[in-house]
C-alpha cells in the first residue's frame, strides 16, 4: 500500500490554491479580456474547441486567466502522487468566465481517484456516460473525466499508474440541459485533461485521443 503524507499534501494544496490566477488576474500589462483560445494556458486553442467554449459560455470574450496554471497543477499531481495519496480532491486548474453579464462560467479542477470510482455506473440523472478515458460523464452543471497516467515524471507509475480525475462545474447561466450543452462541457474538460496528460508526459496521452469523438455509452 502506498504511504500517505498528509502534511505535504496540504502544503501542495495550499501552494496550488495560492498560485492559480483568478479571473481577471495576471500581470498588469496583460489584457483584461482575451479570446477563448488564450485562457487557461491556451488549452482550448486546438481544433474547434475555442468555438465550443464560446457556445457553452455564451460569449466570445473572457476574463484573462494569466499563465502557469498547467505547470502548477501538473506539479501538484506529481507531488501528491509521490506522497502516496490514493485520493486527492485537487485544486482549481482554471476558471473560464465570459465578459458580458449573463454569460456562464466553467471551473476546472484535477485530483486523484480510487480504482473503484472509475468502475461505478452511478451518476446523476442530469449526466450522460461517454466512452472516453477510463470513465466520462457529461452534465449540464457537472462533468468528470477519469484517466490513468504512466509517465517517467511520476516515479513508480510504471507499476501503478496515477489515477487522475478532471472535474468541470458550470454556473451563472441557465442551460436547458440538452445533449449539446453537456457535450460542450465534456469537450472543454477533455481539452484541459489532454493538455495535462501531455504536460505530465503520460504514456499514450493517458489513453486520451488527440481529437475527441464523443460516443455515448
Amino acid at each position: 500500500m502506498r504511504i500517505r503524507n498528509t502534511a505535504r499534501a496540504v502544503s501542495v494544496a495550499l501552494t496550488l490554491g495560492l498560485g492559480v490566477s483568478a479571473c481577471g488576474g495576471g500581470d498588469v500589462d496583460e489584457p483584461r479580456f482575451v479570446g477563448a483560445e488564450k485562457v487557461c494556458d491556451s488549452v482550448f486553442s486546438g481544433d474547434d474547441t475555442a468555438a465550443v467554449v464560446e457556445r457553452a459560455i455564451g460569449d466570445t470574450s473572457f476574463f484573462a486567466t494569466g499563465a502557469g496554471a498547467l505547470d502548477r497543477v501538473a506539479t501538484a499531481v506529481k507531488d501528491v502522487y509521490a506522497d502516496g495519496q490514493d485520493v486527492y480532491r485537487g485544486q482549481k486548474f482554471c476558471s473560464v468566465k465570459g465578459e458580458k453579464s449573463g454569460s456562464g462560467e466553467m471551473d476546472i479542477s484535477f485530483g486523484l481517484y480510487k480504482p473503484e470510482d472509475a468502475l461505478s455506473d452511478r451518476h446523476s440523472a442530469t449526466q450522460r456516460p461517454y466512452e472516453l478515458g477510463k470513465r466520462a460523464l457529461a452534465g449540464t452543471k457537472n462533468s468528470s473525466l477519469y484517466f490513468e497516467c504512466a509517465s517517467p515524471r511520476l516515479d513508480g507509475s510504471d507499476k501503478e499508474a496515477a489515477r487522475i480525475l478532471g472535474g468541470l462545474s458550470y454556473s451563472d447561466r441557465e442551460l436547458e440541459g440538452t445533449r449539446a450543452e453537456q457535450e460542450a462541457n465534456l469537450t472543454a474538460l477533455y481539452a484541459a485533461s489532454l493538455a495535462l496528460a501531455k504536460k505530465l508526459e503520460c504514456e499514450d496521452n493517458a489513453g486520451l485521443p488527440t481529437k475527441v469523438v464523443l460516443q455515448p455509452k
